[in-house]
């Protein structure tokens, strides 16, 4: 897939992603997010109950890394909301991290730059 293409999709994502609650694991994550635009991002890297608790909306886009930890992460994270019946999205993560070629999220923000950049030259 080319940059450009793989750019509209990451921006058709993240317009939806933007105005949702998503959860990721930690300080550096929230921060990359959000220099991407995301308005409401919680960590959950030892605070997840008290995260699923914040929760005003009936769905939220998990985007914990594609790791061990991260995937540990997710499936708690999911069975919490779930619990109160709140929707649990983990595929995004996985069309964001192949999209930007990433396993941790902190990178997003650069990697999307550089993807950028390729377009621009």
């Amino acid at each position: 897939m080319k940059s450009d293409e793989k750019i509209r999709k990451l921006e058709r994502i993240f317009e939806e992603l933007r105005g949702e609650t998503v959860f990721v694991e930690g300080k550096r994550d929230k921060e990359a997010l959000k220099q991407l635009g995301f308005r409401n991002v919680l960590t959950i890297s030892g605070n997840l109950r008290q995260s699923c608790n914040k929760v005003k909306s009936t769905k939220v886009f998990i985007l914990t890394d594609l790791d061990r930890r991260g995937n540990q992460l997710a499936i708690m994270a999911k069975n919490e909301l779930e619990s109160l019946s709140i929707s649990a999205d983990l595929e995004q993560r996985k069309h964001i991290a192949h999209l930007l070629n990433i396993r941790f999220f902190e990178e997003a923000k650069r990697a999307y730059e550089e993807l950028k950049g390729e377009i621009n030259g």
